[in-house]
């Protein structure tokens, strides 16, 4: 069952590519190919990075953007992905220690922040002095359940999110007030349209008028986001090599950049 699911979304993905890469796909369909498996927080920018990196070299990129626990299941099940990329240091430990990843390819690729959101006509205020604006929250949501989170399972920005509302004292408080939300436009519609507050990460809320970012968490307040690149073993390594090479590149670096992502160095 597995197996047949696995290849039942790897046709999917290469359907995706066709339609997002015509030129390349139409023109040789013996053209070498690859799949990048990164965090779903990455997925504009490494689509941007994926289209450009496809129509300079002549390569079909194929990309899954699904969330870890799925993107485990696969990469065990020997899921025909050639670059891993994720904030998950501990996994990148688990599959190194698997021999199921290339330990000398991993590379640090980009930062990310973690931010306080709004709805545009809020006044809830957060800066240094006044710290994490709890009672703010509390106050303006009227007692309803309106602080708004990504399901840990689904998004890697609940699980920093949770670590910093522990350390800056405000977990507890509003732990009753809090909606753990699976999908990010439903987060968002929350936020927008129901004047709820929520924790997201910067290169989420890129471009979007109908947002208010209140102010930054404190760094210091989680562990580092970071997201590393890793190429995974198999038989097209090579060709996971070369995109890791592209990864690096200013160019790349640029598109990571203009999404709200940090440089890594």
């Amino acid at each position: 069952m597995a197996s047949a699911m696995q290849g039942k979304k790897l046709k999917i993905c290469a359907i995706m590519a066709t339609l997002l890469f015509p030129s390349v796909a139409a023109a040789d369909p013996q053209l070498p190919s690859i799949t990048v498996m990164a965090d779903n927080s990455l997925s504009i920018a490494i689509a941007k990075i994926a289209r450009n990196y496809s129509q300079k070299k002549q390569v079909v990129v194929n990309t899954s953007f699904s969330q870890q626990k799925i993107q485990q299941q696969q990469i065990n099940d020997g899921a025909a992905a050639d670059i891993l990329i994720t904030t998950k240091t501990p996994w990148l430990e688990e599959l190194k220690q698997q021999g199921l990843v290339d330990i000398y390819s991993q590379t640090m690729l980009a930062k990310n922040r973690l931010v306080l959101v709004g709805q545009g006509g809020n006044n809830v205020v957060m800066d240094s002095k006044s710290g994490f604006p709890t009672t703010q929250i509390i106050n303006f949501s009227g007692g309803e359940p309106m602080f708004v989170l990504g399901h840990p399972e689904m998004r890697a920005d609940s699980i920093y999110a949770k670590e910093a509302l522990r350390n800056l004292g405000a977990a507890n408080d509003l732990e009753p007030y809090t909606l753990y939300i699976k999908q990010m436009e439903q987060f968002f519609e929350l936020i927008a349209n129901q004047e709820a507050f929520g924790i997201c990460f910067y290169s989420d809320v890129q471009g979007r008028k109908d947002i208010k970012i209140i102010g930054a968490l404190p760094e210091s307040s989680h562990a580092p986001i970071v997201y590393y690149g890793v190429v995974i073993a198999g038989n097209n390594m090579n060709e996971a090599r070369k995109f890791m090479e592209y990864l690096k590149s200013s160019e790349a670096r640029k598109t990571l950049k203009d999404s709200g992502l940090d440089d890594a160095n």
